[in-house]
């Protein structure tokens, strides 16, 4: 185990803003580390306007972390990519993006169509075996991207969105967003 005096060392060389997070995420670090933290702080004497520029970063996070969940959702191709090639190997890089960039939303996405599309693929191969046409196999598994779509948009999507903007607030309009992310 660390001692305090380890602590205060190491503490007196971290930035504000790494002291500051310390404190604000104090579930995550143990009662003589946040203690510490507090005394390195105090000995500091940061001003107001410090202290400001830390929060507004921290509500920036926030926001960005809204964004990519409410705002950047699979774009209609990357909804057929994961539909129709729903295997997971194959589709690992671009779940793997999504991860680095922490986009939450487009990897529950990315999920759902895929397993909605292998779904699907296996009803369509019963049909197959049951001696269904072929043409009617294909266009039941095309067909099922419909309503898979159809109740992203309504349950999935929405329902998020509803749950976060209650926890949230509003989020910023799509205009602004873009103009951020320019």
């Amino acid at each position: 185990m660390v001692s305090k005096q380890e602590l205060q060392l190491t503490y007196s060389s971290l930035p504000t803003e790494k002291l500051m997070e310390i404190i604000d995420n104090k579930f995550g670090y143990t009662e003589m580390a946040v203690s510490v933290a507090f005394e390195e702080l105090a000995s500091r004497k940061i001003s107001e306007e410090e202290i400001k520029n830390y929060k507004s970063k921290q509500i920036e996070k926030l926001n960005n972390y809204i964004r990519k969940n409410i705002s950047h959702d699979l774009s209609l191709s990357q909804k057929n990519l994961f539909y129709f090639i729903f295997i997971p190997l194959l589709t690992a890089p671009f779940r793997l993006g999504f991860k680095e960039k922490g986009f939450k939303l487009k990897i529950k996405q990315a999920n759902y169509y895929s397993l909605f599309g292998f779904g699907f693929c296996l009803l369509s191969a019963l049909f197959l075996v049951e001696g269904m046409s072929n043409l009617f196999v294909a266009a039941f598994w095309m067909g099922g991207f419909i309503p898979a779509y159809l109740m992203d948009e309504s349950f999935n999507r929405q329902r998020q969105i509803k749950k976060l903007q209650k926890l949230f607030g509003q989020p910023e309009s799509e205009e602004s967003a873009q103009e951020q992310d320019a």
